[in-house]
């Protein structure tokens, strides 16, 4: 089978990550990279190895030897882009959020729905073999249904007044920042890793800094900027805490923040079920820890030998050979292009990553968060659309 032809949409962190996860993949034949102009896009495509390259996203659309776009732009880009692409019969791989609110999501899961084509949506902290293990033996229910879940996502990114990135600004990022950039990881991974669903939330945001300094030029997803710029006033949260309910009587507590210092990535989930506890960190991903109290408490490698049937094919190295963020990503991306194959052949496919269903679901936990921290109390997630 001829390898797949891919374009991705996007020059920045994301699309050099999903670069690296396709270079490890033998179907994937990268044909086009656009930009938001011609020398742009012919730098990432020479950097990157790719074929061609174009200065606007149509014109890859248009490309008749791409089968499937990845979709790595700002957030206000993926709506029109997504339907685009949707319409231009494409395979499509988003970056989250699939759009800036509800109503887009919606829209966009009814055309995915609609289309017959592979669509998914990158919440990548699914695919870490421990993140699968931990599903699996919740799932077989050996011990016990979780009755309480805990966790945190943490970055300091943003600690300083004079850190600055599109994310800021509600116009590009959408109208929550924190909760709606990286809280949107933790509220997908909880419902994924237990089956269960958050019903309301209680929410609290803030905000470190009132104004920050807006730099002349742009400035990249995790760089430092110069401290020279403009004063701007900010709109959106720099932290969260959120209380949640579950459909099954599960309570929650979870904390955000992109102004923690020293934490750079720090995803944690905790899960408490009668027979034992369980933790795993992203910034420690090797490790399950398992807590028992009648027994000896255990923390499992990431070790291919030691892992469950379905979570061992995630673990590419013996235990030991660490693995983390990128390989997380490059299974994401491997397990899409599995059912893009499927697809091609006729073939049956179940998912593990997330539909634009998921996606439409977790924008909708982000705008309950918002929406209770506008009326200070509890808020129910808002029914399907």
């Amino acid at each position: 089978m001829a390898p797949l032809g891919i374009g991705i949409v996007g020059t920045g962190f994301a699309a050099a990550a999903h670069v690296d996860a396709l270079r490890r993949l033998p179907e994937a034949r990268l044909v086009a990279v656009a930009a938001s102009s011609d020398a742009k896009a012919e730098r990432f495509a020479a950097r990157t190895g790719a074929e061609r390259g174009y200065g606007d996203w149509r014109a890859l659309l248009e490309d008749d030897a791409v089968e499937v776009v990845h979709d790595c732009t700002p957030n206000h880009l993926h709506a029109p882009l997504n339907a685009a692409a949707l319409d231009a019969g494409k395979h499509l791989l988003s970056e989250k959020p699939l759009g800036v609110d509800s109503g887009e999501t919606a829209a966009l899961a009814s055309q995915a729905a609609a289309a017959g084509l592979v669509a998914g949506v990158c919440f990548n902290y699914r695919h870490y073999p421990l993140v699968r293990q931990l599903k699996g033996m919740l799932g077989a229910g050996g011990e016990g249904r979780a009755h309480a879940v805990r966790g945190a996502y943490l970055q300091d990114w943003l600690l300083e007044e004079t850190d600055w990135n599109w994310r800021l600004e509600p116009e590009r990022a959408g109208a929550s920042r924190a909760v709606g950039d990286i809280g949107s990881h933790w509220l997908d991974l909880v419902e994924h890793v237990t089956g269960d669903r958050v019903v309301a939330v209680c929410a609290e945001l803030g905000r470190l800094h009132e104004r920050r300094v807006r730099p002349a030029e742009t400035t990249e997803t995790f760089a430092h900027a110069t401290g020279e710029g403009d004063p701007v006033e900010i709109r959106t949260e720099d932290f969260a805490h959120v209380l949640l309910r579950f459909r099954s009587g599960c309570r929650g507590l979870l904390a955000i923040s992109q102004v923690t210092a020293g934490r750079k990535n720090r995803l944690l989930l905790e899960v408490d079920t009668p027979r034992a506890a369980f933790a795993w960190d992203q910034e420690e991903p090797n490790t399950l820890w398992i807590g028992r109290r009648d027994g000896a408490n255990a923390a499992l490698p990431r070790d291919p030998a030691l892992l469950r049937d379905d979570a061992a094919p995630l673990a590419h190295y013996p235990g030991g050979h660490q693995e983390g963020w990128p390989d997380a990503l490059r299974n994401l991306v491997a397990e899409f292009y599995a059912a893009v194959v499927a697809h091609r052949e006729w073939r049956p496919y179940e998912p593990s990553f997330a539909t634009f269903a998921d996606a439409h679901r977790t924008m909708r936990l982000v705008e309950a968060v918002v929406e209770s921290d506008r009326r200070s109390g509890w808020v129910e997630v808002a029914a399907e659309r």
